[in-house]
């Protein structure tokens, strides 16, 4: 809550002289009755009920106007903080789920404001337009997980609704949809990986035995220390992780694209634009293909969802999206994007080895609505 006391310290500043500075914000509440809000620190202004095509239902959204001093530049980190702030604040008091979308106002025409997602930095490869052969590809992967065992339908099965569940998250709660990524890689793991039996796999075991030698311990008081250590079963699990992921995967991963594409607006007309190819980059460009360079990222990722999970950490948006290249991230967990074309690659690699060739239904539907068998 940290943000939102900021806020209020700002607001304190505030000079009859100067006056604040609006800024703006959606909030979204479920039902057809959208959150009001006058004459406080800030006013909630109730819009109109928004028919959701999806299963939520309906939904209804208000312009939250919240005086500040004036700044020169938007600062995404503050701004994303703020919005889940509000959010909590609104959630906790009212008793509801309510939506502090994380975006951007932005002037458009007389009178008007839109809105930009800034969440969507958090992973801007994957706002790429639908393939071309979108249709070839979703028979390979039907085809293929028809033909999977049962127990292996399972494992990838879950390991596939972490994918997605991160997919509906990272622009609502990138953190959140970090973890499911971490989810699903530890489950494949799990169920696909090695657990490790060799002392020097563990990269804190030279650490650990100039610390046994400086405290003067045998041979056979080593191999204790040793034996209980690797039982550890947080540590093997993190070891098994990073093993399995950094050696599991292709070359060829280096190599997919990791493209920039961003959606724009005509501010004339208020139309949505489609996605504009901004710059054409692949993995290679932000990750060095070097497995154990993999595998150190791979372990500070597992240690950022750890303290995400265990002690809620807050991750910005700029922190989880791809970064500029640069030439040495070996203390970087990886990036949002990176890690969830890891995960999909690796849930490809176990369901093409596992499946077993099947023929399908001889069924086809048209738009028509007839069937042909």
């Amino acid at each position: 809550m940290k943000s939102l006391t900021d806020w209020l310290k700002r607001l304190a500043l505030i000079t009859g002289e100067a006056g604040p500075e609006l800024d703006y914000f959606r909030v979204f509440v479920s039902g057809k009755e959208a959150l009001d809000i006058d004459g406080w620190l800030f006013t909630i202004d109730s819009q109109h009920s928004v028919s959701l095509p999806i299963s939520s239902g309906h939904e209804s959204w208000s312009v939250l106007r919240l005086p500040d001093i004036p700044e020169t530049e938007v600062n995404i980190r503050n701004r994303h903080r703020l919005a889940v702030d509000l959010a909590c604040v609104l959630s906790l008091a009212l008793d509801r789920r309510v939506i502090v979308p994380i975006d951007l106002p932005v002037p458009s025409s007389a009178q008007k404001i839109t809105f930009l997602s800034l969440a969507e930095i958090v992973d801007q490869s994957i706002q790429a337009p639908i393939p071309v052969n979108a249709k070839n590809q979703v028979i390979d992967y039907v085809t293929a997980i028809a033909g999977l065992p049962p127990e292996d339908q399972d494992i990838i099965g879950a390991a596939s609704t972490a994918y997605y569940g991160a997919l509906l998250l990272f622009d609502r709660e990138p953190r959140a949809a970090y973890t499911q990524l971490i989810t699903g890689i530890e489950l494949l793991s799990r169920e696909y990986g090695r657990p490790p039996t060799d002392w020097s796999e563990w990269e804190l075991s030279e650490k650990w035995d100039a610390l046994f030698d400086a405290n003067g311990l045998s041979s056979e008081q080593k191999d204790v220390f040793r034996t209980k250590l690797l039982e550890d079963k947080h540590l093997r699990l993190g070891m098994t992780f990073r093993n399995y992921a950094s050696s599991k995967i292709p070359d060829s991963f280096w190599d997919k694209p990791l493209n920039q594409w961003i959606p724009g607006i005509d501010t004339s007309s208020d139309e949505r634009l489609p996605q504009r190819l901004v710059t054409t980059r692949k993995i290679s460009d932000f990750l060095q293909r070097d497995r154990v360079v993999l595998k150190e990222r791979l372990g500070k990722s597992y240690n950022l969802r750890s303290s995400v999970v265990h002690k809620s950490s807050w991750i910005d948006l700029i922190k989880l999206g791809q970064p500029i290249p640069v030439a040495d991230q070996h203390s970087l967990p990886l990036s949002f994007p990176i890690l969830r074309i890891l995960l999909a690659e690796l849930i490809w690699i176990e369901i093409s080895e596992r499946s077993i060739p099947i023929e399908l239904p001889n069924f086809k539907l048209f738009r028509d609505i007839k069937c042909d068998a």
